[in-house]
């Protein structure tokens, strides 16, 4: 993996993986991102931040969510918290939030977890958000901004919602300092990567004053949508390029 060669490691940093529509790679991307930095050796926080905690079933992680955790007046990361092959997974969520749960019980919590995250000696927390966050309502959010680390937004769009993710990552303006918009799952024949290149170049040029520091087309790879991390060799050049921007701060379009 000619990436690892490159990365630079300082402190602590937190990747939140965006988008405003689900089924567009949000969970795909958080594990591989996390997978491939902890293979690196890297101490590697992945955070569920999905309703249906899928990511943490895919992971194997099985037990009780922090929110729950919490409501049983169980320690901090007790249940919730699991190490599996060298990857630290936190599971907020046991079953789909229920509209009405008492959420205020994780803010409540928040000094707590906060403490316990900055104790770990983290190199990275990789966020796997649910749809449509925003950063100044969702608990999880606050509770990351309480941790003085450098926060990098990678924005998954298709080609369909880009207008709608770029108005998505202008409410992330304060709060996320470095940004990566990802076209995603284009399919590989010439006249939609044509398209997508097309969108990617309009968007990288125009910018709104670089709101996006680095632009990205991947086109569609049915093995990443099958993608296990425990146990597979499977590797996406594209990801990888991806990886290393968010490592390494690039700014450039990437189409071809």
């Amino acid at each position: 993996m000619q990436w690892r060669r490159v990365l630079r490691f300082v402190n602590m940093e937190v990747v939140y993986v965006l988008g405003v529509k689900g089924g567009i790679g949000k969970t795909t991307f958080s594990l591989y991102f996390a997978n491939q930095l902890s293979l690196t050796g890297k101490k590697v926080l992945y955070i569920d931040h999905d309703y249906f905690s899928f990511g943490s079933l895919i992971l194997g992680h099985n037990d009780l969510g922090l929110l729950e955790e919490i409501e049983n007046n169980l320690p901090i990361f007790s249940r919730s918290l699991k190490n599996i092959n060298n990857l630290y997974i936190l599971k907020l969520f046991s079953n789909p939030l229920d509209a009405n749960k008492d959420y205020s019980l994780l803010s409540n919590s928040i000094p707590q977890v906060v403490n316990s995250i900055a104790k770990m000696g983290l190199d990275y927390v990789i966020l796997d958000s649910s749809v449509g966050i925003l950063p100044d309502n969702d608990i999880v959010i606050g509770l990351l901004e309480e941790l003085d680390v450098e926060k990098k937004g990678v924005f998954l769009s298709d080609m369909l919602s880009v207008n709608s993710t770029i108005k998505y990552a202008k409410l992330w303006e304060n709060a996320i300092k470095y940004k990566i918009l990802v076209i995603n799952m284009v399919p590989p024949i010439p006249e939609d990567l044509s398209e997508a290149m097309k969108i990617a170049n309009k968007v990288y040029d125009d910018n709104n004053s670089k709101l996006f520091n680095t632009v990205v087309v991947v086109p569609f790879d049915e093995k990443m949508y099958n993608y296990k991390p425990l146990g597979n060799e499977y590797e996406n050049e594209r990801l990888n390029t991806i990886l290393s921007c968010i490592v390494n701060r690039c700014n450039t379009l990437i189409i071809n």
